[in-house]
């Protein structure tokens, strides 16, 4: 511990040093805002007084203050990308200053791989991201935050608390794993979900092989390069940015369920269509013929059912006998629960709830031309609008950097980071809000002791949500992380700059679950557990770079960088089950108070190391012609001797056109570039270093063998099947685009094409069809994909006469992807199912990844005629569905409807998506909105399997009861209701294909900011206040209640709505404050 806390005192102490160093005595304070063009706030502006050291930085709102040693000084305002201004003081007290945009220049600094680039020299794709557009989404995480943000970037997020999205970049380059890689001021890492989004200063995606390659073989699906704010010389400045308001999930966006009245009517007329001679009695409603809801329902230990009313001897609330903390409720239950007549149970109303979310943001910030600091500390805490779920989140973060001679400069940048959720994983079928699907509306919550009420009274095996939920709650799951690096730099010339930086990504996440023992659902429930888990993973990444950048004859630019990095990945997971507790209180759990003795445990450990070289070369002529070269060099322990190494290069081209004479007179153009690049990158997620070994071993169960008819000894078998020649995807990227930059910068566009192709894609094996070994197979490379399509990126800014300054951007993204070659075998795929439906998607050459497999609809069968005519189909009958005969052994249609005639039903990947970012500013006050348009995808609405169809006994929708086929009902959407068809419940079809196209506004906010002449009485800088909605209104005409479903799994099975956590309605008001 002694040398975990040392760094933090020395850096406390210097730390203090520089902010005492900042206080000497000042004759006039003066204070103001920076703005553009477009009236925008240009925060991070440098204001120098003139001729000496003193000087501060604008904060996020543009704002400042700075005491100057005299009346008559000057001021200049001077930032990367904007002409320097000069502006005497004349003893004012407020000078507010109009910085203007250096169209021709282009000196923004970007940050790319290991360095940064003027934004005028880069020629691989590269998208920048306003701070400001993330934060205008409250999210716990930044990948949320990036929906629409980027040309190319497509997000799929989720309403659970503290839950990351799916960020894709230009398509998919895997079967597998396709996330992007994350660099956090030069760390790398896999998932950045627990980066405080408060703390990021810039942030830009690589979306080609020329920006990306450099990274080598974990840049296949992209790059996202993110700095954090570093504090500059100047004042020490103190911001608070804080918000805090209400989430939920709208009531509109319930499914709408069958009331008590309408279950009656679906069990009759289903009992009704059978043709079965005698109907059975209902547990509940009765005579099947004449259905009617009793007002108490009691069932005992044995299962039985008593209907009844209040006043009847089976209700007497003597008999009444639960325990909860007994398997099954005890030996002797007895339960009462009063029934809910009119419209029943919405259960989705009482898994739901009005649910706060706030966040909490400090950071102190200063330096002087010796260094510089930011220390930022966040409190980030969010409730679920389903119940019983919560995140709370605590960060620190501290960048230093330290320049004791003007050559040499050292620091750090750190996080460390605290996360408690509540609540298990709600995706899927267990989820709370999954679960209301499937409890019949006649089941009440409680029962009339208040202990819960279940389909113990009814059948099926449909959970009590709420029940689950609650009995949730006190589950731990923490994750404490320290992420960020150590670096240091020396000019060894003034040309030449060594830098080495060790940068850590260490998690801890211990898990202590227990499952209670219940009483009132129909099944399972006989027996209780508890399981501790913990999974720790550590990487380490050395990185040591050298770069020469000098300019010869004033027309030559080069700058050649090269480099080598270690990366060590070390992770372990031990999980221990044990079950029989006496009690059920999980505050008092521990894995020594069991009644069993014999606990199961688990384990495992995975570790890798990657050593890489690598070197790029930028040149420029005459900053007219534009060149750069990269190639990395990558060895891995993932695969074996015969495939560890592999090279993986770009180059790139590009031409400013605008610099030509035959331009130089189109006043209208300010900046216009050609640029173009090929290049590989490499990818090593979905593979890890067993996966070349073979494995030999002794498993209970099979690997016994008896021997000469004695009795059964142990033995050992073939385990694992390794692959010494498993190889690297690697993705070819080709990639054109045009910048333009018109008007004096009022508009800019960005329009590029790209063709991406994956090889060597790593499957699992066996391929459909196969029979499942008893061994693990190796994964194998087989398979080409190609991603294709278009991104563009425009931006208008201006003011109109009234004084009113607009800024709006907005972003396009359209790609196809295609599996080309897969295995050399025609017709081979890789299947996924859905909950309790198998081949719904398949990964198929021609098609496009995850694309929806199934039997189409061709209406109904409305007679025997029809019947008679074929196709030939399984347990069909009037009313039935009729499916589509579109094969059969020959390939054509052969009268019978069988797998064959399954066939491509649509793609859950867009057309396009896009993003429309609106900005209005009116003297103090902003406008901000921000729409979504996501078009021409299918969703696999799984979630009427459920509701729908007659494969599950439980909760019905209530279209099962207006819009099922009848002789009065022929153009039906469902078919003929029959409790002992189960068939069309049983495939994969059309009905459950929708649109998943929408239009969502996804933030709008309205933001005031004080006078500075009201604030500079109390020395305060600035204070901006605001409200904001956010999902504000969603059209679409998917019918379940959040088109933007999360990828639940690999994207194999992306589009499939398995009834997730919805997204919610945001309410909130923030400040932003600044002293």
């Amino acid at each position: 511990m002694r040398k975990f806390y040392k760094p933090w005192n020395v850096s406390l102490v210097v730390m203090l040093m520089i902010v005492s160093s900042q206080l000497f005595a000042q004759s006039l304070r003066i204070s103001g805002s920076v703005k553009d063009e477009s009236g925008q706030p240009v925060p991070g502006v440098n204001i120098l007084e003139k001729g000496t050291t003193n000087g501060t930085v604008a904060d996020v709102e543009g704002n400042y203050t700075i005491n100057v040693s005299q009346p008559s000084a000057t001021l200049v305002f001077s930032f990367i990308g904007y002409k320097t201004l000069e502006v005497p003081v004349d003893s004012r007290s407020q000078i507010d200053a109009l910085m203007v945009t250096d169209v021709t220049s282009l000196e923004e600094v970007v940050v790319t791989g290991y360095s940064t680039e003027k934004k005028g020299d880069i020629i691989g794709s590269v998208a920048s991201v306003k701070t400001s557009d993330l934060l205008a989404t409250p999210s716990a995480n930044l990948q949320a935050q990036l929906q629409g943000r980027a040309a190319g970037v497509t997000v799929s997020g989720s309403g659970e608390p503290g839950a990351g999205a799916k960020v894709r970049i230009r398509g998919f380059a895997s079967f597998g794993n396709n996330d992007p890689l994350y660099v956090v001021d030069g760390t790398p890492t896999e998932n950045p979900s627990y980066i405080n989004p408060q703390d990021i200063e810039s942030l830009q995606v690589l979306k080609d092989a020329t920006a990306a390659s450099i990274y080598g073989s974990r840049a296949a699906n992209g790059v996202v390069i993110i700095t954090t704010k570093k504090g500059k010389a100047g004042s020490t400045k103190v911001t608070v940015d804080s918000y805090y308001g209400s989430q939920f999930i709208p009531e509109s966006t319930f499914p709408k369920m069958a009331n008590p009245q309408q279950y009656g009517d679906y069990l009759r007329r289903s009992w009704q269509n059978s043709g079965v001679t005698t109907i059975p009695t209902d547990k509940v409603y009765g005579s099947v013929d004449n259905p009617t809801l009793p007002e108490y329902v009691a069932v005992n230990a044995s299962g039985t059912v008593f209907r009844g009313i209040e006043s009847d001897p089976a209700m007497n609330p003597s008999l009444y006998n639960v325990n909860p903390n007994a398997p099954r409720g005890g030996a002797n239950f007895y339960q009462i629960a009063r029934l809910p007549q009119g419209q029943g149970t919405n259960w989705f109303k009482e898994v739901t709830q009005a649910a706060p979310i706030q966040s909490h943001q400090l950071t102190v910030a200063g330096g002087t031309d010796k260094g510089n600091y930011s220390v930022g500390l966040n409190y980030f805490d969010q409730d679920g609008t389903i119940k019983y779920n919560s995140f709370k989140r605590y960060t620190l973060r501290v960048n230093t950097m330290f320049k004791p001679r003007e050559f040499l400069r050292f620091g750090e940048n750190i996080q460390i980071s605290f996360e408690d959720r509540v609540g298990g994983d709600q995706k899927g079928e267990g989820g709370g809000w999954a679960q209301s699907y499937r409890v019949p509306s006649y089941i009440p919550v409680y029962d009339i002791r208040g202990n819960f009420a279940g389909s113990r009274i009814s059948g099926g095996n449909g959970s009590n949500p709420l029940a689950n939920l609650f009995r949730g709650k006190d589950n731990i799951n923490n994750t404490y992380r320290i992420f960020g690096n150590a670096f240091g730099e020396v000019d060894i010339l003034k040309s030449l700059t060594f830098r080495t930086s060790f940068g850590i990504d260490y998690r801890d996440n211990p898990l202590r679950s227990f499952a209670y023992q219940f009483y009132e659902n129909q099944e399972g429930g006989d027996g209780n557990s508890y399981t501790e888990r913990n999974e720790r993973d550590l990487t380490w990444t050395w990185t040591n770079t050298l770069q020469f950048n000098k300019t010869f004859a004033e027309i030559h630019q080069v700058k050649v960088l090269a480099g080598s990095e270690a990366i060590s990945y070390d992770g372990s997971m031990m999980s221990v089950f044990r079950t029989n507790y006496d009690f059920n209180d999980p505050k008092f759990m521990s894995l020594r108070t069991s009644n069993n003795p014999t606990p199961i445990v688990d384990s495992y450990q995975n570790n890798s190391t990657l050593y890489s070289l690598f070197t790029r070369i930028d040149y420029s002529l005459m900053d007219k012609y534009l060149f750069n070269a990269t190639v990395r060099r990558d060895v891995s322990s993932k695969f074996g001797p015969n495939a560890r190494v592999a090279t993986f290069p770009a180059v790139g081209f590009g031409w400013r056109l605008s610099k030509e004479k035959f331009l130089s007179n189109v006043s209208w153009i300010s900046d216009l570039k050609l640029r173009g690049g090929w290049g590989q990158m490499g990818s090593q997620k979905n593979v890890d270093a067993q996966n070349q070994y073979t494995v030999y071993g002794s498993v209970n169960g099979t690997s016994w063998y008896g021997l000469n008819g004695s009795a059964p000894s142990v033995g050992y078998r073939l385990l694992r099947e390794g692959n010494l020649n498993t190889r690297w995807e690697t993705t070819e990227t080709t990639n054109f685009g045009l910048d333009a930059s018109l008007f004096d910068g009022k508009i800019d566009f960005t329009v590029e094409y790209f063709n991406t192709e994956t090889k060597d894609l790593l499957v699992d094996q066996p391929i459909i069809g196969a029979i499942q070994p008893l061994r693990t197979l190796p994964k194998v490379n087989i398979g080409t994909m190609r991603n294709r399509g278009i991104d563009l990126t425009l931006t208008n800014r201006g003011e109109f006469g009234n004084g009113i300054r607009y800024n709006a951007t907005a972003t396009f993204t359209h790609y196809t992807n295609e599996l080309t070659k897969f295995n050399g075998v025609e017709g081979a795929f890789i299947s996924r199912g859905a909950g309790r439906l198998n081949d719904v998607a398949r990964v198929q050459v021609g098609n496009p990844l995850s694309s929806f497999f199934g039997y189409q609809r061709d209406g109904f069968f409305q007679s025997t005629g029809e019947l008679s005519a074929g196709p030939t189909q399984p347990y069909a009958t009037v009313g039935s569905w009729r499916f589509k005969d579109v094969s059969g052994p020959n390939g054509v249609p052969d009268g019978r409807i069988d797998d064959k005639d399954r066939t491509y039903l649509g793609s859950p990947i867009p057309v396009f998506q896009m993003g429309i970012n609106l900005s209005l500013a009116y003297k103090n006050f902003d406008f901000t909105a921000f729409f979504f348009w996501n078009y021409g995808n299918k969703i696999y609405n799984y979630t009427k399997w459920w509701t729908d169809l007659r494969g599950f006994v439980g909760g019905i929708s209530e279209r099962v009861v207006t819009d099922s086929w009848t002789p009065e009902n022929r153009n039906a959407t469902l078919p003929i209701l029959n409790n002992l068809d189960s068939y069309a419940a049983s495939v994969s079809s059309d009905f459950y294909i929708e649109s998943g196209s929408y239009f969502r506004a996804r933030t709008v906010q309205l933001g005031y900011k004080l006078p500075q002449s009201f604030l500079s009485k109390y020395k305060i800088e600035g204070l901006r206040i605001y409200a904001q909605g956010q999902n504000l209104f969603t059209i679409t005409k998917y019918s379940g209640p959040d088109p933007d479903i999360n990828i639940q799994g690999d994207d194999l099975s992306m589009g499939i709505d398995s009834s997730g956590f919805p997204n919610s309605r945001q309410f909130i008001f923030g400040l932003n404050l600044t002293f």
